[in-house]
């Protein structure tokens, strides 16, 4: 009898023993559950994070692309393209040259050897107008000169030529669609009518210019632009 008690008594505790450790099992299966979530949405944290950080890098790039992109059109708009801008018009001479520096564009037109004297200015006169009025509209163009060659026996020289500047730039509008070669010169800064062409004009032409044959808005002298104009001067070699 003894002996049955002793084996009913190890026999519960043994029993006891196997649901403590169950309830252990049991119970624990649930924090580690928890913790293997909460590591998992650590992780998924850091991920987006990444992800965050990857598409605020490329926002940026992309930003800086789009300034560039968008820097670039503006300089190109502040170049004037004189070629296109006189091309399909009627009565305007062919361009030789353009150069655009800085702030300063020079033209120089020209001259295809068949004109009288008279439709040769009027051409100049149009194709310099078209020029300045679109040059004034370029916020960075501030400094336009024009000239147009003309071939002569002893070779070639700027038959005329003008220099406008800001005030006298910003006056151009006032200039009508084919006008007078006398108001586009005297609208001018400084110009200057080549020897040939003042030789050829009447007492009349002459009095339209005060009988000056280099002169403009500006009193002062323009030793850049009378330099210029007399590098325009080749002579046959």
């Amino acid at each position: 009898m003894h002996k049955r008690q002793i084996t009913m008594i190890i026999g519960i505790m043994a029993v006891a023993a196997l649901v403590a450790v169950f309830a252990i099992v049991f119970n624990s299966t649930p924090n580690e559950k928890e913790a293997v979530a909460a590591t998992s949405s650590q992780s998924s944290k850091t991920v987006d994070k990444k992800k965050q950080s990857t598409s605020q890098s490329s926002q940026k790039v992309a930003s800086k692309k789009d300034d560039a992109k968008s820097s670039s059109t503006t300089d190109v708009k502040k170049t004037l393209d004189v070629k296109k801008l006189l091309k399909g018009q009627s009565n305007v001479p062919d361009v030789a040259s353009v150069n655009q520096k800085g702030n300063e564009l020079t033209v120089v037109l020209a001259d295809d050897g068949t004109q009288s004297l008279n439709d040769f200015m009027k051409a100049y006169a149009k194709a310099t107008t078209l020029v300045l009025k679109s040059a004034n509209e370029q916020p960075k163009i501030s400094t336009v000169t024009v000239a147009r060659q003309v071939k002569l026996e002893d070779g070639l020289e700027y038959a005329v030529a003008g220099k406008w500047q800001k005030d006298q730039l910003t006056a151009v509008n006032k200039l009508a669609v084919d006008p007078a070669i006398k108001d586009v010169l005297l609208s001018a800064s400084h110009y200057s009518i080549g020897g040939s062409v003042w030789d050829a004009f009447s007492q009349q032409q002459k009095n339209d210019y005060q009988n000056h044959q280099q002169d403009g808005q500006v009193e002062a002298t323009d030793n850049d632009f009378n330099k210029w104009v007399q590098a325009g001067i080749e002579k046959n070699k």
